[in-house]
């Protein structure tokens, strides 16, 4: 059960990304990519001091279940002692920019343990980034398990 459920607790909490592929308008200020490549390390250090100055407070949360949490939630997830994500980069990302505003969209292979045992979670993903007060904050994650993923749970469910 723990083999399955670590996977599944992943695929919930994991929202993150980090740039490959600049796209955009010139209007977006500059940092959006940073911004993101610091939520993808506070997340591998569990940095939680980062992930509270990255993260909005009206942030919304939507995980593969559907269910919806907050900032709060979000980051109680991410920093739970019996979980270790190892750090990461983003595949195939796409960034979609405008003045204020940048959404990445791109896939996840994350590894690391969960109560000791071993996993790897793959999923898609989509954060918004919006300028803010002279900087950037994460406004909305959404993270849905992979085809293959999904397909793999299905068959392993019976």
């Amino acid at each position: 059960m723990m083999r399955l459920a670590a996977p599944a607790l992943l695929f919930l909490i994991a929202a993150c990304g980090a740039p490959a592929q600049p796209a955009g308008s010139a209007a977006t200020p500059e940092g959006y990519r940073e911004a993101a490549a610091a939520f993808d390390a506070a997340i591998a250090a569990k940095d939680q001091a980062a992930l509270q100055r990255l993260i909005a407070d009206d942030f919304l949360w939507v995980r593969g279940s559907g269910a919806m949490g907050d900032k709060a939630a979000f980051i109680a997830a991410l920093a739970a002692p019996s979980i270790r994500i190892e750090p990461f980069r983003p595949a195939e990302p796409r960034w979609i920019t405008s003045s204020d505003s940048a959404l990445l969209a791109a896939t996840n292979t994350l590894r690391g343990t969960a109560d000791g045992e071993p996993f790897v979670d793959r999923h898609r993903f989509a954060d918004h980034w919006l300028w803010r007060d002279g900087t950037w904050q994460l406004v909305y994650a959404q993270v849905t398990p992979a085809p293959e993923a999904a397909a793999a749970d299905a068959e392993g469910a019976d």
